[in-house]
């Protein structure tokens, strides 16, 4: 007789059941590293955003305090002929090319290049000397160069002592034997030195001594170099990406350029002119750099307008950005980003946008006026 087996039938998976198993966890991993990657891309593009937002905002704070400070000598004015440069103010500091002592010290406007503020129109290569940014290859062709110069708000201190002058003022200087100085005597004079102060005073009137400041601001074609002081191609990790550089007078003498805000791919200065000496008309007329220099008239200059294009350098695939950009009102220069094609560009040939398919990256444009409040320009 047969026995039957006390065993009873195990349960399992067949072969068929396993296939489908396996396609159906394959599509829900897909379908989670595909939403994985999408709010990857979706938060490296919008914390890309916030950061052009943040630089544009520093851009034009920065770009703004400077060019309020321009003209500042410790309550003199230009106009009343009572700030002079010592022999020892530009021969302290040491040349790059054109942007030597003369130049940095060249605070009348009356001198060529000169003044509390100066510009130079974009050209095919760097308007003053490539020498004072390390070579051509650090400018970025057709934008504008802004110099502004002024003695530091924060006067030495501790401030005047009853003999008319700062107690701490000659050990603080003699530290620093090469840097540059403005020597004021409010509403009477002003002097721009470096080393020993000078011995000129008036009796009953205090004298307080600025640290001098001339800065020039321009756009280099990248942030971090490949290699040495130089941009190239291989920048950035092969993305060169453009940047606002300061060129700025250092204590020890010396010039030394400084990033200020990365991001800024276009910029653009225009120079508000009043005319009329009387005072009445304070409507300015906006004018590029090169007519007010070909017109004399940057002593005239009250407001300057100021114009941004800052880019973010993450890519976004998902929606092209396509945009026509225009850069002030005088001769207009408009580049218009062309989805799938090369730019193209009206009244400002030589422009390039950033990346290699400019359209994938998102752009943020800013125009502001900044009043010159120190009235030793009018």
């Amino acid at each position: 007789m047969r026995q039957s087996s006390s065993r009873g039938r195990q349960p399992g998976f067949s072969l068929i059941e396993l296939m489908v198993t396996l396609v159906l966890g394959t599509l829900v991993v897909a379908g989670m590293v595909s939403l994985f990657i999408s709010s990857k891309q979706s938060f490296q593009v919008q914390s890309g955003d916030n950061y052009v937002d943040q630089n544009m905002s520093f851009a034009t704070q920065r770009l703004g305090w400077v060019l309020r400070m321009s003209d500042f000598w410790g309550g003199n004015s230009i106009n009343a002929n009572n700030l002079t440069v010592n022999s020892t103010a530009s021969s302290a500091i040491t040349a790059l090319g054109k942007c030597n002592g003369v130049w940095a010290t060249a605070v009348n406007p009356a001198t060529t290049g000169g003044g509390g503020v100066f510009g130079y129109d974009g050209a095919a290569s760097f308007p003053l000397d490539a020498t004072c940014i390390g070579g051509s290859a650090n400018y970025v062709p057709q934008t504008p160069v802004l110099v502004v110069r002024y003695a530091d708000p924060q006067m030495l201190p501790p401030g005047p002592a009853i003999s008319g002058f700062a107690p701490a003022e000659s050990s603080t200087i003699s530290g620093n034997p090469n840097e540059v100085f403005v020597l004021s005597v409010p509403a009477s004079s002003a002097q721009l030195f470096a080393g020993t102060p000078p011995s000129t005073s008036i009796p009953g009137l205090h004298r307080y001594a600025y640290p001098y400041h001339v800065d020039m601001y321009y756009l280099q074609p990248c942030d971090v170099y490949a290699s040495g002081s130089t941009c190239s191609a291989s920048a950035d990790n092969g993305m060169p990406l453009p940047t606002l550089m300061r060129l700025s007078l250092q204590t020890d003498g010396t010039f030394s350029a400084q990033p200020v805000v990365d991001g800024i791919e276009q910029m653009n200065f225009e120079y508000g002119v009043v005319t009329d000496t009387s005072g009445a008309q304070q409507t300015p007329t906006y004018e590029s750099a090169t007519t007010v220099t070909s017109s004399n008239q940057w002593n005239q200059v009250i407001a300057v307008r100021v114009s941004l294009v800052a880019v973010n350098p993450s890519r976004d695939l998902k929606v092209p950005h396509g945009q026509t950009i225009t850069l002030g009102t005088l001769n207009a220069c408009t580049y218009t980003i062309n989805v799938g094609s090369a730019p193209t560009t009206t009244a400002c040939s030589g422009i390039t946008p950033y990346g290699d398919k400019p359209w994938q990256f998102t752009r943020v444009t800013q125009s502001f006026v900044v009043q010159l409040r120190n009235p030793a320009r009018s």
